[in-house]
């Protein structure tokens, strides 16, 4: 039928705005669903509501699905198999095909595998698990469910998730960074109410080699799997950021402990203090009274919940 089950949606909508496409195939636009997901969650998150960028086309084989509905959503619709439409067309950042799969033949959906994987950077295949008979529906023929297709085949192709009764298989063909890779990244780190600690934006990207310390986990983590051009906001707790605020790592002194070479102590003041096994950590005047001085050992940013904003620029 020209619907199909919502199991995934949730999931499609967020790696389509995690990769942020400018440019998505809808391979069986049926009723269009797909294609206005897309459009709200490419144009309209980018604050686009007016003036759309991002080129969604569909490909339909019963051209009766077809309504102004579909026509106000997509910038081009092609009328006919995806089979015989796909070869002639440019390539795509992501093509989403939803409950189309089942109704080939196993040859036939071979051949739709590989034109997907030609045709993308990055592709949604979704189908059923358990696939019901189904023969003609709206008369059309094409709606006959034709095969079932198996998770150890679906694996030859890429990474296969499953929602409730559905498959999604995605297919990257771009490069994706991992571990010991050397990147270039543009990124903004951010509090919760919106302060900017870090960012790229007045200066060349950061190169860093992921797994090796240089940055916080958390991005490290989230270069993982990207492609070069590819973009994602990730949010971070403090615990995968700078650690809790520990009350422990707060030490008041007299002020004649205070190093004298120093000179008088101020509030926000660094130095640091050496730990009885040898260690050096940085620590901060807190507080300063007539007798006392109270030092922090915490990072600044400790029990700080971060956003960061990310954009692999590149994999050197």
């Amino acid at each position: 039928m020209p619907s199909s089950r919502p199991f995934a949606l949730a999931h499609i909508c967020s790696r389509i705005t995690e990769k942020k496409p400018m440019s998505v195939l809808d391979i069986g636009v049926g009723f269009g669903k797909i294609g206005f997901l897309a459009r709200e969650y490419t144009d309209v998150w980018q604050g686009r509501y007016f003036n759309w960028k991002t080129r969604i086309d569909g490909i339909e084989i019963f051209e009766k699905y077809i309504r102004q509905l579909q026509h106000e959503i997509y910038d081009n619709l092609y009328i006919g198999n995806a089979l015989d439409i796909l070869p002639a067309l440019d390539n795509y950042d992501m093509i989403i095909c939803n409950d189309v799969l089942e109704h080939f033949n196993i040859s036939d959906g071979l051949s739709l595998l590989n034109l997907i994987k030609e045709k993308s950077r990055f592709a949604m295949i979704m189908t059923p698990i358990d696939v019901l008979q189904q023969d003609v529906v709206y008369d059309n023929e094409h709606e006959k469910h034709l095969c079932a297709w198996a998770e150890n085949t679906l694996n030859e192709w890429g990474q296969v998730l499953q929602f409730e009764n559905t498959y999604v298989l995605e297919i990257s063909s771009a490069v994706q960074a991992k571990y010991g890779d050397t990147v270039a990244v543009n990124y903004t780190c951010r509090l919760e109410d919106g302060t900017v600690l870090a960012t790229t934006a007045d200066r060349d990207p950061l190169q860093l080699t992921i797994g090796e310390g240089q940055a916080i986990r958390a991005l490290e983590r989230a270069l993982v799997g990207m492609s070069p051009g590819e973009s994602k906001t990730t949010k971070v707790p403090a615990n995968d950021a700078h650690g809790p605020h520990c009350k422990e790592m707060i030490q008041t002194i007299g002020r004649e402990q205070f190093p004298k070479h120093l000179g008088p102590p101020k509030v926000g003041q660094k130095l640091q203090d050496y730990q009885p096994d040898g260690e050096i950590i940085d620590v901060m005047v807190r507080d300063v009274s007539e007798s006392t001085v109270t030092l922090d050992a915490n990072h600044p940013l400790a029990g700080k919940d971060l956003t960061l904003d990310i954009q692999l620029v590149d994999i050197l």
